[in-house]
């Protein structure tokens, strides 16, 4: 499943053709630290978020006066870097690497690189207060294989200058919802910059928000079902959003030309006032505030019932450990270092995201407060799991519903039609 946006990674890569030379299961023995941790630990991350890793390292070697932390900060495609490295066998320790994953897949998604024996599990302290919702993204058969990272939004982004300005405040419930649209039109501006015009992912991002508290909160295992039989996109929550979707373009929520609009331009009319919010990843905030440094954002659940609202999350980037690493003690000691709480903090800041594992000490943006209090109470919930077909028929399909030509009913139809178990 793709989803398009700046730098920071979301959870699943798609598969690449390298020939690795893949084990038939994981290494079972966890790496510890009760060896002398001294010498050199090498890595690779990105080096646009090198500001996240920096200080973990600077307070690494405080801790380990006689370890010296070299990383090697890239751009580009490092999923394809990191396997290219693997297969040639010049992976350095610590490996940057994707939550999760078809274990079936060659990809640099943590359980496919456990399942082929390519990288390590090691042991951690703080392991066991990984929320069960994202265990799965850094684990295989019940074994620690990454530093969980950083969790980052899928929802509202709101210009809070802007409410401000135009006395108008956050919807907090469905019905809020609806009135938020028709205030905000009745003050010459318009509610959800939505890119419904970018048909590769632009559409997805509302429904993506909104079955977090029709789907997904409650049954993050609802996806599984639908090989089963037991699930089926028409007549459940995916219809239901459908019907929020049409009901909200229908009152204007959208504004004038939003199927022509990209999300670029979306976010552009968020940092200028033009429109109140979108609905998208995180990831687009740094942009957004860089247009319009002097204002305030702020960052809410995408609500879809009248009930309270969950927030759909998601992991980015995580740590492993290379089963070949030249110096795994060392290694394995970093990587449980870098997931306490203080360390976790300071890496979740780099993304100006929020810690996997919940932290009571962190100290979020202003922007992202009320996301952190939502992964404190474990009102999050996972991203669907679409399939490629899927994922093109839906935000298609969309588009197709807004101009009349699809109903919510169909759209769903057309997506268990797409659906290959």
């Amino acid at each position: 499943m793709k989803i398009q946006h700046r730098a920071v990674a979301i959870g699943a890569v798609g598969a690449m053709a390298l020939g690795l030379a893949a084990c038939s299961g994981g290494d079972s023995t966890s790496t510890g630290t009760t060896g002398e941790i001294t010498g050199t630990v090498t890595g690779v991350f990105d080096s646009q978020y090198k500001g996240a890793l920096d200080p973990i390292i600077e307070d690494f070697e405080k801790k380990y006066p006689d370890v010296q932390v070299e990383i090697d900060y890239q751009g580009g495609d490092l999923g394809q870097v990191v396997l290219t490295q693997l297969q040639a066998g010049t992976a350095p320790d610590v490996l940057l690497a994707f939550p999760g994953g078809n274990p079936n897949d060659i990809s640099s998604n943590v359980v496919p690189l456990a399942k082929s024996g390519l990288i390590a599990p090691f042991e951690a302290d703080w392991s066991s207060k990984i929320p069960d919702i994202w265990k799965s993204d850094v684990s295989f058969e019940d074994k620690l294989y990454a530093f969980p990272g950083a969790l980052q939004p899928l929802s509202a982004i709101y210009n809070q200058t802007a409410l401000n300005k135009h006395g108008l405040k956050t919807p907090t419930t469905l019905d809020e919802v609806y009135k938020f649209c028709s205030d905000a039109k009745a003050k010459g501006v318009y509610a959800y910059a939505q890119g419904l015009g970018d048909t590769a992912a632009g559409p997805q991002m509302l429904s993506f928000g909104q079955t977090a508290s029709l789907i997904y909160g409650e049954n993050p295992k609802w996806d599984e079902g639908l090989a089963s039989g037991k699930s089926s996109y028409p007549g459940s929550g995916w219809q239901t959003q459908l019907e929020i979707y049409k009901k909200m373009s229908d009152q204007g929520c959208f504004g004038d030309g939003a199927l022509g609009r990209t999300r670029q331009q979306g976010a552009d009319a968020v940092a200028q006032g033009q429109a109140l919010g979108i609905v998208d990843v995180g990831a687009v905030l740094a942009g957004i505030h860089a247009a319009a440094p002097n204002d305030e954002f702020v960052v809410a659940p995408m609500p879809a019932t009248n009930e309270s609202a969950s927030v759909t999350a998601l992991p980015g980037y995580v740590l492993a450990l290379n089963a070949q690493a030249k110096n795994p003690a060392a290694a394995a000691a970093f990587l449980e270092f870098a997931g306490s709480p203080e360390e976790a903090a300071k890496y979740a800041k780099g993304f100006d995201s929020v810690p996997v594992v919940p932290n009571e000490g962190f100290e979020p943006s202003p922007q992202l407060s009320e996301f952190n209090k939502l992964v404190q109470s474990g009102k999050t919930a996972r991203i669907a799991t679409l399939q490629p077909e899927v994922q093109t028929t839906l935000n298609t399909g969309i588009q197709s519903m807004l101009l009349g030509k699809d109903t919510p009913e169909s759209l769903t139809q057309k997506m268990q039609d797409a659906y290959k178990k």
